[in-house]
């Protein structure tokens, strides 16, 4: 009962921040503006690259289609929970510039129940993000049920990235700094379509990495595809698990 009525009163709570907050209706309409670019932008790009003789035979890709699923998989399956998580990280940062986690802590809500609240939220949020992305570009598709288990996988990420703001930056300055890593820790993910094993090892140890990995063997059609996918969640669970901690004991700091 306890943790309905935190997810109600939290729930209303940031609606009207996101709401006041011209950053953060900005993020989530990027996400928009991504999809739509990518659904009609791209197609009609690639055709006037064909139609000026820009791409053929002699450049390094015939057509922008051989590199339509690392563009669909890094913007859908990437920056979805990229945006998410960064969204939530700023009202994490908000929140402590407010103290409203310092005060939290002498309240008879548990500190762990606003962190599962913080935690899930952004993790449903982002599943629905990459699925209507994903499906709204209509670029590379995957069968949908693959495409769930993969939007499972990718919507871990959206906490990693809010809890790595809430954990390293101390307040909304510092936190726009560390968004640029993000960004460009996100590019090892297009490295990763050019780059062959056993290096992409090397770039596996950035977790998402995985998830972007599993959308490219589906539809390749290897059936390990599966194994990616595990790889990717189990990562990143520990990886939550880690900044869960990092967060709690600096709450009490």
């Amino acid at each position: 009962m306890q943790m309905t009525q935190l997810v109600r009163k939290l729930g209303r709570n940031d609606v009207k921040v996101i709401g006041r907050d011209s950053f953060l209706i900005f993020m989530f309409s990027f996400a928009v503006i991504i999809a739509t670019v990518l659904r009609f932008g791209l197609p009609a790009f690639n055709d006037f690259l064909l139609a000026n003789n820009i791409l053929n035979e002699t450049t390094f890709i015939t057509s922008l289609t051989e590199i339509y699923p690392m563009i669909v998989a890094y913007m859908g399956v990437y920056t979805a929970p990229l945006l998410v998580g960064t969204v939530f990280g700023f009202m994490l940062l908000d929140e402590k510039d407010d103290h409203t986690i310092t005060a939290m802590l002498v309240t008879p809500v548990p500190l762990q129940q606003y962190l599962t609240y913080r935690i899930l939220v952004p993790i449903v949020l982002t599943f629905i993000f990459i699925i209507g992305m994903v499906l709204f570009m209509n670029q590379a598709l995957i069968p949908i049920w693959q495409l769930m288990l993969v939007a499972t996988g990718g919507a871990l990420t959206a906490p990693i990235i809010m809890l790595f703001f809430a954990t390293f930056a101390a307040n909304k300055v510092q936190g726009f700094a560390l968004s640029k890593f993000g960004g460009i820790s996100g590019w090892s993910i297009m490295l990763g379509w050019f780059v062959p094993m056993p290096f992409q090892l090397l770039i596996g140890f950035f977790p998402p990495f995985w998830i972007t990995k599993t959308y490219w063997m589906i539809l390749e059609g290897n059936d390990l595809w599966w194994a990616a996918l595990v790889i990717g969640i189990i990562t990143q669970l520990g990886l939550i698990v880690v900044l869960m901690r990092r967060f709690h004991s600096s709450a009490y700091k």
